[in-house]
Parts: structure tokens; sequence; C-alpha cells
């Protein structure tokens, strides 16, 4: 009976006091394979209280929010996850940076990514690394097909019963 008490007690503190602030995770760039665009950058940051918000910038600062779409999620905790995900093919100079602003004093992470090249290849349902591991497999076979086909040859050769010729 004293455990319920504890327990009872435990969630009454919580609901008096609930979280005022929780600094999250600093932001976390991936790339994304799209359909429609090809890829997207991604950013996700957990860990937060209250919701911060996320922008997207150029290499030049210049903020590329509107071309992005971009949730929040609570988990038990009361804490937030926030994800974006931003449309953009190729950035301004070709770094993207995910800025969270937190807190009445608008502080901030960041986390910067530099795109290379027009765009990333994407082939639908097969991966870049699939290609590579086929290309590599196949290589590999050649290899040892050849090596055997030379390896037999000189084997053969070396034992090769020749025609005697009588006078």
């Amino acid at each position: 009976m004293q455990s319920l008490l504890e327990y009872l007690i435990v969630l009454t503190v919580l609901h008096i006091c609930p979280l005022h602030a929780a600094i999250g995770s600093t932001p976390v760039i991936s790339l994304v394979e799209d359909t429609r665009y090809g890829f997207k950058v991604s950013c996700v940051s957990r860990g937060w209280y209250p919701k911060p918000d996320l922008q997207w910038t150029d290499g030049r600062g210049a903020v590329l929010t509107a071309e992005s779409e971009t949730r929040e999620e609570q988990d038990g905790e009361g804490l937030y996850t926030v994800r974006s995900y931003l449309r953009t093919p190729e950035p301004e100079g070709g770094q993207v940076s995910c800025v969270i602003k937190y807190g009445k004093d608008q502080g901030e992470l960041r986390s910067s990514a530099k795109i290379i090249g027009q765009s990333i290849p994407s082939l639908p349902g097969v991966q870049v690394s699939n290609i590579l591991l086929s290309a590599a497999s196949i290589s590999l076979l050649l290899l040892i097909g050849i090596s055997l086909g030379i390896w037999r040859r000189c084997v053969w050769r070396r034992y090769k019963i020749r025609p005697v010729r009588l006078v």
C-alpha cells in the first residue's frame, strides 16, 4: 500500500510542477529519397519543450522555410520531436542549414550540410549501394573465371600427351 501512495504523490507532483523547458538535441541533417523531387533534405531534432521553431537557410543565410514541410510530435513525457523536409533540389551555393530557435531569447542550434552537384542519382526502388555491390560481385566472378581458364590451360599444356611419330 505504501508504494501505491508514493506513486500517487509522484503523479500529483508531476501535475503541479510541469516541465518548464528542455533543450533538445542538435539537429541531424540527412537525405531522403523522394519519388517526385529525386530527394529531400531532412532535419530531425528530439527532446524539446516547449515546441521550438525550425528554419531552413541557404549558404547566404536566406530563409528557405517556405519550400519545406515541418511536423512536431509530442512523446509520452511531453517532449517534442521536430521533423522537417526541404524540397529544394539544389539550394543556392549548395549549402543548407537547419536552424532550431528556442526560448524567449531565441537561442539557436544549427547544423549545416553541403550538397554537391546538380542532384543525387536516384533509381526507383534501387539504391546505389546495391548497384555497387552487384558490380563488385560480377567483377569478382569474371576474375575467378579468367583465372580458372588460364590455370586450366597451363595445366593442360604441362600434362598434354603428344603423339609420337613412328618412322
